[in-house]
């Protein structure tokens, strides 16, 4: 057991918002402290933007932020805005670039963020106990503690297997392997929860946030996946694997005794034996994905591709007849060459029960382009679920923000109680959202913290 450490301020989790609170917290003179489940401080950084960390954008309002009650980020974006943000990426030496509205570091990497974030905690002098998860936290009782109101803080220090007996197994684990393991504990005044959420592929997305803040009081809005595939049942799947094509994309939710609800989104669609992927599709998800956690009492979800969203039905149908007429000897499956891919134009026939291998002219031709067409603007898909939370970019739902300040995210329940980032119930959309939440609410976090204690912030 080692000495209990003692700090002003604990963060929980060294993610975007953890690092982002203890560094504005350091800069103000506070005596803080990162403790990281993982190897390394911001290790969820490396994947996101597909490795080039698009960690914000210059469209904001508040359809990008998703959540019970989105109107919290719009009221900090006031505060924290995409400025403020750039503002704090030039403080720790990253040069942004901007490429239609997204913003990147100049380098093009997402490893040189999180680098330039660990220099500037190491700059500052922050300690950062890293591979240390904490299991438990409670509230000191002023009355019994000598008039100390602060936290205590459980956490297990796991010490990693060594390179050297990595090497001896001719193995390197995908995930982190640990030696032995023992019992550490910290005291503090303030505690701001950013342990983030369930999703990603990383040792310590795990959700032990959750049971932490619900044992200090808090309500925790049920985490689904979001920003994650849909899966089908569909039977031409199979056979449509590995397509990619662009469309509109509807989904519908017919919750029960709810009414019903439409998302729709736009761009490139992956087909997959499983179901759908592509960034359109990923958009709505969450929305299915809250659907589906209603378990037997989940409604009817439907997604509804249109393959020509930018021509009307009726249109699609007379360019279709158009062909036919240009090509009479052609078979139905080579009718749709140039239009769509191969694999899809045979699905799309077969949906609409028209044979792919004898020629449309056959005096039907009318009744033949309006099921085509009919077809192609509304590919159907039954949703029967989603990918797990490794495969999902980021969690929906969280601790309830109705609990928490608007102003500073802390807790109305639990004096000096933040919660950052993932871990509260706000989930952006893709485009760097769900980064510069993670900024800006460290951001909220550490202004109030230093209001507190009489300092100034950012």
């Amino acid at each position: 057991m080692e000495p209990e450490r003692k700090h002003q301020v604990a963060v929980v989790g060294a993610g975007a918002s953890g690092m982002a609170t203890a560094i504005l917290l350091a800069e103000g003179g506070v005596d803080v402290a990162l403790i990281e489940a993982n190897d390394l401080p911001g290790k969820k950084l490396l994947a996101t933007g597909n490795g080039k960390c698009n960690f914000t954008n210059n469209f904001q309002n508040a359809a990008c932020y998703r959540g019970e009650h989105p109107e919290v980020a719009m009221q900090l974006l006031k505060r924290f805005d995409v400025p403020c943000v750039l503002g704090f990426f030039g403080r720790l030496g990253i040069l942004p670039k901007q490429r239609d509205g997204y913003w990147y570091p100049n380098s093009g990497q997402a490893a040189s963020v999180r680098e330039a974030f660990a220099i500037r905690l190491f700059e500052l002098n922050v300690p950062v106990y890293t591979n240390t998860h904490v299991d438990a936290v409670c509230k000191a009782d002023p009355s019994q503690s000598c008039g100390w109101e602060g936290f205590y803080i459980k956490a297990e220090k796991r010490v990693p297997l060594s390179a050297e007996t990595g090497k001896k197994t001719g193995k390197k684990p995908k995930k982190p392997v640990y030696s032995e393991s023992f019992n550490v504990s910290f005291k503090a005044e303030y505690l701001v929860l950013a342990t983030g959420g369930c999703a990603g592929n990383i040792s310590g997305a795990d959700g032990s946030g959750y049971g932490i803040a619900k044992g200090l009081g808090h309500r925790i809005i049920p985490p689904v996946p979001a920003l994650v595939q849909l899966h089908s049942s569909k039977k031409a799947l199979k056979a449509l694997s590995g397509v990619r094509v662009r469309a509109s994309v509807l989904l519908s939710v017919e919750a029960r005794g709810e009414g019903s609800f439409h998302y729709r989104e736009q761009g490139e669609v992956l087909f997959a034996d499983y179901g759908i992927s592509g960034i359109p599709v990923m958009q709505v998800s969450r929305f299915a994905a809250r659907e589906l956690a209603k378990g037997e009492k989940a409604g009817r979800i439907r997604i509804f591709l249109d393959f020509f969203p930018d021509m009307e039905e009726g249109e699609l149908g007379r360019m279709l007849l158009s062909r036919i007429a240009a090509f009479p000897e052609r078979k139905a499956s080579q009718l749709l060459i140039g239009m769509l891919p191969s694999k899809l134009s045979i699905a799309l026939l077969e949906e609409a029960g028209l044979p792919c291998d004898i020629p449309c002219v056959s005096g039907k031709e009318d009744v033949f382009a309006r099921h085509l067409s009919h077809c192609i603007k509304h590919y159907c898909l039954e949703i029967c679920g989603t990918n797990d939370f490794v495969n999902a970019q980021v969690t929906a739902g969280g601790v309830d923000l109705t609990e928490l300040s608007g102003e500073s995210l802390e807790s109305g329940l639990t004096r000096n109680l933040y919660v950052v980032g993932e871990l509260a119930d706000i989930d952006g959309t893709c485009g760097g959202y769900n980064l510069h939440w993670a900024f800006m609410s460290g951001f909220a976090a550490a202004e109030g913290i230093l209001a507190k204690m009489g300092k100034t912030g950012i």
